[in-house]
Parts: structure tokens; sequence; C-alpha cells
């Protein structure tokens, strides 16, 4: 009797040992971009970016992510920006989640490296980034362009491996005009091309951001939600609920995220978002709005939460 009860207890302990090991064996981290005041002389407006950094802290330790770093606002530089994502992928052992976050403004800029079909790059805009091209000045130094993001997303699938997973959301967009004269109406984007004078784009078909996502056995998959596609304007969300700004594509991430814990494909992850865009009061511009979507496997299911 007492050797059953021995065995019984060796059993249970091994199997919730064994529990925990697998708990533990993968790590959620996450990066929070989110700037809403940009400095005077940089020609940006200021937008409210900086709230959807508190939601996605918020809904990441809920959903068991350990390492979140949040830069904020001024904390927001391009060498703040690379520096955390260098510590990410220092941390990140195989089976981890990697989330990726920014709100903030978005631009296009004249491509560098000539692998863009339209000579135009996407790029991020850092708390320091400028919105004119200064030769000799300031020339794109502090922009965070497609191809930056894309290495490092390739980095990060690296290190996760096969088991684990990169999720990025980019609330952002290189479309709009300024909103300083349009009360309550905020967007995440800017109409003028950072390049030279004289700078001519060429025309191109394919004008979608291209991460170059491939399937490859060795890497995490990775799943990258834009709040519009690529034509369209980024307009913020205000929530009568909470007296806030949020980007639309933050705000809506958020809601799905709370009400559901299962996995989608990326494909039903846009679909899903774009959904509860469109449930939101929003103007019929805003409706203007959708979600758009590039992953390295349409068959492959994305969760958020680390324990599932």
């Amino acid at each position: 009797m007492h050797m059953s009860f021995f065995r019984f207890f060796c059993v249970l302990f091994m199997f919730v040992w064994g529990w925990e090991s697998f708990i533990s064996a993968r790590t959620g981290r996450a990066l929070i971009v989110a700037v809403g005041e940009y400095p005077e002389d940089g020609g940006w407006e200021n937008i409210h970016g900086d709230n959807d950094g508190v939601l996605m802290t918020e809904l990441l330790r809920r959903h068991h992510y350990s390492q979140i770093i949040l830069l904020k606002n001024e904390k927001a530089t391009k060498e703040a920006i690379n520096r955390s994502l260098q510590q990410l992928c220092d941390d990140t052992d195989a089976g981890d989640y990697l989330f990726l976050h920014f709100s903030c403004h978005g631009q296009q800029m004249m491509d560098l490296n000539g692998d863009e079909e339209d000579g135009l790059d996407e790029a991020l805009i850092p708390y320091d980034a400028w919105c004119w091209y200064l030769p000799g000045v300031y020339e794109g130094e502090k922009h965070l362009c497609d191809d930056e993001l894309g290495n490092w997303i390739d980095k990060l699938r690296h290190k996760a491996g096969r088991t684990g997973q990169v999720f990025v959301l980019l609330d952002a967009c290189h479309s709009g005009t300024a909103n300083r004269y349009t009360p309550g109406l905020f967007i995440r984007g800017v109409n003028m091309i950072f390049a030279p004078d004289g700078y001519c784009p060429k025309p191109g078909t394919h004008l979608e951001r291209s991460l170059k996502l491939k399937p490859l056995d060795n890497l995490a998959p990775a799943l990258v939600l834009t709040a519009c596609k690529p034509e369209e304007t980024n307009y913020e969300y205000y929530s009568r609920k909470s007296r806030c700004h949020y980007g639309k594509l933050t705000y809506s991430f958020v809601q799905v995220a709370t009400r559901n814990s299962q996995a989608f494909t990326a494909g039903d992850w846009c679909k899903v978002i774009e959904k509860t865009m469109r449930q939101l009061p929003s103007s019929a511009l805003a409706r203007l709005q959708h979600p758009y979507m590039e992953c390295s496997d349409e068959k492959e299911r994305f969760v958020l939460s680390v324990i599932h």
C-alpha cells in the first residue's frame, strides 16, 4: 500500500515537473515601439502611438510574456530600437515566441540597394528621424526601412527555430496627408517621399511592403500584420470608453486577442481583425482602411499566448 502510494507520488511529480519544464522551455519576448510625441524640429505631426504601447504591454503580460521591452516617445530612437532588437536576439532560445509591435509614423524613402521595383523602400519612423532629406545633414540614417526590419526578423526566426514563432504588428503607413488642420483626425503617415530633390520613383505593379518571408525548415514561422494596404491611409480610432486615441490595428488586435485564445492562420488573423475594424464607429474615410498581411507560410497557425 505504501509502495503504491510512493509510486503514484513519483509519477505525479514527474508529470508536474515535465509539464512545468515544457512551459518554461518557451518564453514570450516582445519589443514595443510606441511613438506619439515627436520633436518639433523633426517635421512630424504628433499622434497617439504611445497609447498603443500601454494597451499592448497589458495584453502581452496577460498572455504570459516575461520579457517586454517598451520604448516610448523619446526612448524610441533608432539606436535604442536596434539595441533592443539585438538584446532580443541574444536572449532568444529555440521555441520562444517573439512579438514586435510598432506604433508610429511611416514614410516611403528612396531605395538604397536597388531591390524594390518602384525604387522606394517603406520605413518606420523612430523618435529621432527627420521628415526631410537634407544632403550632408540628414540622409535617412534614423529611418528604419523595411530591408532593416526584414533582416531583424530573419535573425529572430533563426534564433527561435522551427518550434518558435515571430509575430509582428505595424500600426503605421506611408500614405496620408498632414492632419494639422483637421481637429480630431490623426493619420500615421505622410505622402512626402524621403529623397533628394528631383528623385523620380519608377513605375511598378508590385508596390506592397515586401519583407521576403520564406518558409524554411530551420526558421520560425513569421507573420506581419500592417494597419492598411500600401495605397491606403492609416487613421487613428477614438475610444469613447477610455477617451483616448489608438491605432485602429492595435485597438482591433487587442479586442480580438482578448476575446480569443485560439490559434489562427495568417489569413484568418487578417480577416478577423478586418471584421473587428469594420465594427468600430468611424468616418466614411476611415472605413476605407483594410489590414494587410505577409507571412512565411499561409497554412501555419499563429497564437499570441505563450501558454496554450
